[in-house]
């Protein structure tokens, strides 16, 4: 009979068993990691005395943290941890900080974390469902389960009281999206094409491009001979980080499905081709100081011809254009920029466009969420798939 092989250790130096202890909101099991320097075997009975001491305290109700710590000091540990500097910028703010610092720390801060039950929990989305839409809500629930399965693992709760069993229910009313019938389309575009600020907007109604995707098109992003618009990136400006200064930042693309090329019409393809891409600035007629050319890289650029920021163009050029138009137009109405990209996806979803191209076309990651806002036509798309006539008696 053979030595017995020696068991190594698997994770980095130490013996690591893994347990389950419990399970998710998604109904996943959760599993937790126990390690030793000795043996597997004594990793494994460190195992058994966490679920043990974890039965006990399920059954007597009484709790065996580590320690006793607060949820706002172990929130705010959270996102140091964790989020801050690993996520992006704007991510980091919107996903984690905001619903960390405005909602959870405000509601459970004070409380041991160890001292939160479900019942807590519901109570919690109970009162800010009376003020907050469904997706606010499911961004708070998101952030909340991650510190409690960062809390188990770190020994200060045996339990997550964020499962399956909470329910989120909003009173709020989703805010309605406008957008534009095809005959108001086709109104706003004709007038967008003498209009100083309309070449964007013609691109945003064509393209369902959105804002930042807009200003972060460079001009080696087109190719504009094959009728083809590359989305590379997303200009966005926000807090940073570090300095808590805004900043622009040239990689504000939600996913890596945002990343696409987008087929254009020649209309607008020759369009663009009439943009300048040198453009002259300074100058002093008084002092006889020339202007200087200057090659812009963003095709949609600041005055200067450096990067736009969001905020300035919108108040700068949008805000212009729309006013301009019902000016012009006061039967039409001054729509938002994502309301022009909602306006590509609702026209597209009446003209019968494949719900998973238009996914492609907008960059959606999620085909659940196009299929429950567009897979609906209006009357007159289905009397026009059905040819039904005004006339027909």
């Amino acid at each position: 009979m053979g030595r017995q092989k020696k068991e190594k250790p698997n994770h980095g130096g130490l013996y690591e068993v893994k347990a389950t202890i419990g399970k998710g909101i998604d109904g996943k099991l959760i599993r937790k990691s126990f390690y030793s320097p000795v043996s597997k075997r004594d990793a494994k009975q460190k195992a058994d005395e966490y679920l043990a001491r974890k039965r006990a305290a399920e059954i007597t109700g009484a709790g065996f943290a580590s320690e006793n710590k607060l949820f706002e000091a172990y929130a705010k540990q959270w996102l140091e941890t964790f989020k801050k500097g690993k996520v992006k910028d704007n991510t980091y703010r919107g996903t984690y900080e905001n619903p960390v610092l405005k909602h959870l720390i405000p509601y459970f801060g004070k409380a041991q974390i160890n001292s939160i039950k479900q019942s807590d929990v519901q109570k919690f989305f109970d009162e800010k469902g009376r003020e907050y839409s469904l997706e606010t809500l499911k961004k708070m629930r998101s952030a909340l389960n991650l510190i409690f399965v960062a809390a188990i693992d770190d020994d200060l709760c045996y339990k997550n009281p964020v499962n399956k069993n909470i329910k989120l229910q909003s009173t709020v009313s989703p805010t309605e999206k406008n957008a534009y019938t095809q005959a108001e389309y086709d109104t706003v575009w004709e007038f967008a094409r003498s209009h100083p600020y309309g070449l964007a907007i013609m691109v945003m109604m064509e393209t369902g491009i959105s804002r930042s995707e807009l200003l972060g098109l460079r001009w080696d992003n087109l190719d504009l001979d094959n009728k083809i618009i590359h989305v590379e990136q997303g200009l966005v400006q926000q807090k940073s980080t570090e300095t808590d200064k805004l900043v622009l930042a040239a990689d504000g693309l939600k996913n890596k499905f945002r990343r696409r090329p987008i087929p254009i019409s020649s209309d607008l393809a020759n369009a663009i081709k009439a943009k300048p891409v040198t453009i002259y600035v300074g100058g002093n007629k008084r002092r006889d100081i020339e202007p200087k050319p200057i090659r812009t890289e963003y095709v949609f650029h600041a005055p200067n011809g450096g990067p736009s920021r969001p905020d300035n163009w919108y108040k700068r050029e949008y805000v212009n254009f729309m006013s301009d138009l019902r000016a012009a137009h006061p039967e039409i109405k001054s729509l938002t920029p994502h309301e022009l990209r909602h306006t590509r996806a609702t026209l597209s979803a009446n003209d019968n466009v494949d719900l998973l191209q238009l996914a492609k076309l907008l960059g959606h990651s999620d085909l659940s969420m196009l299929i429950k806002r567009y897979a609906h036509t209006d009357v007159d798309a289905v009397r026009k798939a059905l040819k039904i006539d005004d006339n027909d008696g």
